[in-house]
């Protein structure tokens, strides 16, 4: 028992050792991110029923000012980054505390919004305020640490932030369960979104000394090839790594419910939280390339498992890998790119990394939307292996010490093209609706694709529930969850649902129509309707039968 208490404290003490290495900049910005991460993340699952159920918005307008707000993010993470570079003394405080602020008085503004209008202006400052101080806060951390543990520094910091993404969503369940409206939640969001403003007081340039070196006038052509190598590598990997909501959308397809999608994907950040810090730290210790190929194998090793996951049971230990490989990359890439910049110039590289890797995640995500609709739900996750591959390959040679340059990683991009064209023309049938639309003025994406036969089996509509005359159900599980398919639109099939429950005295929950899906919440269960193809939508029925 003793040598294990004497284990223990020895763990303890290294850890509070490693902790006081690290730069007070870094210490102070870990807890700047865990506080502002907590009130973000606590906001972001309030604000879209907020939007819908308190403030009556269309769910159209919540998607776009949603795309908006990310593309004016992207912008301002290039421009704030070149900024603080060219800036006579390279400071970054000044950008990173108007990032901040511009964040914490748009949560104050949702808030108190009387209408939809607001709230959406306000979640488009709130994303310039998050392109404003990401690329200068990165900066900072970077020129305020030693060479020699860059890699611990940028892995405790996205462990902190990955903290306050697990307390945020935390703390608002348990103020609802309390009976704190949604308003009230949003008014608690507010507190720690002000516990940044405080600490951010504390923050200080980094050490002259730090960036003696540093151009002139730093621009992006004075960015050295190495670093173009380092970023093509990555561009081609994000290609392929689509948003995570394929993940959380692929978990319910294979039929987990949406309380343990959440669950899962809370996993997901236990173990990115647990892992971030050791594993940068082992990066600055071991080649970073080595680490990263880790990462990059194990997403396409979870992507490859997400493609021909059997059920449900199998999301859970994918999500928690999930984990592994954000932690051995997030903070790792960050220090890897500041590897291959000379100081004085890394504002610019950050805001060129991001705004390229994100402008490819994008894609990826449009790409993935575009794949699930007219191939299925695995091909997203195929094409995210593909990538991960090729852009494992490319580290892999980096990591033996073989000269990768922008040349071989333009190649490797070419062949990820040339590969999609080729896929393309093997699925040419089914892709073939993307322009065969039979004289349709106008069809959604979801309803291009063709149907086939309908199901043939039926089943009797619980006695308890209104059912609408044009839904069949074909499959009960336990007496408690009917699925089966209406004909015609998603609009059609959810108005019918609803009007039927509300003659039947069923008092509504919720209630929201996406381009795609559909949902309601009644009091004693809920339906859920998929566009599956062109006049045929799948519907679910969820009972909450008393136990």
């Amino acid at each position: 028992m003793t040598v294990v208490e004497d284990a223990r404290k020895s763990r303890v003490q290294r850890i509070r050792e490693a902790r006081r290495a690290l730069p007070e900049n870094v210490r102070l910005l870990s807890w700047v991110s865990l506080a502002n991460d907590s009130a973000s993340e606590m906001a972001y699952p309030i604000v879209p029923l907020f939007l819908a159920l308190v403030l009556g918005a269309p769910a159209i307008l919540i998607g776009l000012i949603e795309g908006i707000a990310e593309a004016m993010a992207l912008a301002f993470k290039l421009l704030s980054g070149w900024l603080s570079d060219r800036s006579a003394e390279q400071r970054r405080r000044p950008w990173i505390m108007v990032g901040y602020g511009v964040s914490t008085f748009s949560r104050l503004a949702i808030a108190i919004a009387p209408a939809w209008g607001w709230v959406l202006g306000a979640k488009v400052v709130d994303r310039i305020g998050k392109g404003t101080r990401g690329t200068p806060r990165d900066a900072l951390i970077r020129d305020s640490t030693p060479q020699a543990i860059v890699g611990s520094a940028f892995g405790y910091h996205r462990s902190m932030d990955t903290v306050g993404a697990i307390v945020g969503p935390l703390i608002a369940v348990g103020a609802l369960l309390l009976g704190a409206s949604l308003r009230t939640v949003l008014w608690i969001a507010v507190l720690p979104g002000a516990v940044t403003l405080v600490l951010i007081r504390l923050i200080r340039e980094a050490p002259r000394s730090a960036a003696k070196a540093r151009p002139v006038k730093p621009s992006i052509r004075s960015l050295p090839s190495s670093f173009w190598a380092v970023l093509q590598i990555w561009v081609i990997f994000s290609l392929g790594n689509s948003t995570d909501a394929f993940l959380l959308l692929r978990a319910h397809d294979l039929g987990l419910s949406t309380v343990a999608c959440v669950l899962a994907f809370a996993i997901y950040n236990v173990v990115n939280a647990g892992l971030s810090w050791p594993l940068g730290a082992l990066s600055d210790r071991i080649p970073r390339e080595r680490v990263l190929l880790v990462g990059v194998l194990v997403f396409a090793v979870v992507y490859v498992g997400f493609a021909v996951a059997p059920g449900p049971w199998a999301v859970w230990p994918l999500l928690a890998i999930y984990g592994g490989y954000v932690a051995a990359t997030e903070g790792v890439g960050r220090a890897w790119v500041a590897d291959h910049v000379q100081t004085g110039a890394v504002g610019t590289a950050y805001g060129v990394f991001f705004a390229a890797t994100a402008a490819a995640a994008l894609v990826a995500s449009l790409a993935g939307g575009a794949l699930w609709t007219y191939v299925g739900p695995q091909a997203p996750f195929v094409l995210g292996a593909v990538t991960a591959a090729v852009a494992a390959a490319l580290l892999g040679a980096r990591a033996l010490r073989r000269e990768v340059g922008p040349r071989t990683a333009r190649l490797s991009l070419a062949g990820i093209g040339i590969a999609v064209v080729a896929a393309a023309g093997v699925e040419h049938a089914r892709l073939g609706d993307l322009v065969r639309h039979s004289g349709e003025r106008e069809v959604p994406v979801a309803v291009a694709r063709a149907c086939g036969p309908a199901p043939t089996a039926r089943v009797a509509p619980p006695g308890d529930v209104p059912t609408p005359a044009d839904i069949t159900f074909t499959r009960v599980e336990g007496g408690a969850r009917y699925e089966g398919s209406s004909a015609g639109t998603l609009r059609e099939g959810h108005d019918a649902y609803l009007a039927a429950l509300r003659a039947a005295g069923y008092p509504i929950i919720f209630a929201q129509v996406d381009p795609t899906d559909a949902e309601i919440d009644f009091v004693g269960g809920y339906v859920s309707f998929v566009q599956e193809c062109r006049g045929r939508v799948h519907v679910t029925l969820t009972l909450k039968r008393a136990d």
